[in-house]
């Protein structure tokens, strides 16, 4: 089965992307789901972490409040990670293997850290989608409704995961700077050499 990565920066596009890999038959994964159920999985442990705040009243992970209580502590982050990462890269694992079980060729793992990811060996192409600044800036504010100030923060806070990009995997940059039928075609042309 050929292992697909795929990544990118905050507000580039990467979602986009991964519904265009499947319209190409591509059984695409995407981590941030598998992020969400190892979190359910981690309750118990994320509240002996960081106090029964991060609780909302139906017993689940209230993200917002841990977000808040992690994202500008480093120290804390890196638990938070230690607790949920293990977790999962477990599920990740469950849905290759469940992949190549039922007979599929072609398998993306649609990751934003997975330079990150020890999967990112596992990987036969990487694809990271990249757009300007100004649009991804825009994006952010469509999208979540956030300043250009708090857009700039996630999109800064991840530049050191760009210093990880993997020297032995052929990497492919894919510009989502126009329209979704220039980006089609511009995917279709680098599907056309992994594939080959």
């Amino acid at each position: 089965m050929m292992i697909l990565g795929l990544t990118g920066g905050y507000c580039a596009g990467k979602n986009e992307v991964a519904a265009l890999l499947e319209e190409h038959g591509w059984r695409v994964c995407d981590v941030d789901t598998l992020g969400h159920r190892a979190l359910a999985e981690s309750i118990d442990t994320l509240i002996e972490a960081f106090g029964p705040s991060i609780a909302s009243g139906d017993g689940s992970i209230d993200r917002a409040r841990l977000g808040k209580i992690v994202f500008d502590d480093p120290r804390r982050l890196k638990k938070l990670e230690s607790i949920v990462h293990p977790v999962m890269y477990t599920l990740l694992d469950r849905e290759i293997d469940t992949a190549e079980r039922q007979g599929a060729d072609r398998f993306c793992i649609n990751a934003a850290l997975l330079y990150r990811f020890p999967h990112r060996d596992s990987c036969h192409a990487i694809i990271e989608v990249r757009a300007p600044l100004y649009l991804r800036l825009a994006r952010a504010r469509s999208r979540d409704h956030v300043s250009n100030a708090d857009a700039l923060k996630r999109i800064t806070s991840q530049r050191e995961y760009w210093n990880m990009r993997p020297k032995e995997i052929p990497l492919f940059m894919l510009w989502n700077i126009d329209s979704q039928e220039h980006l089609r075609a511009s995917l279709v042309t680098i599907l056309e050499k992994i594939e080959n």
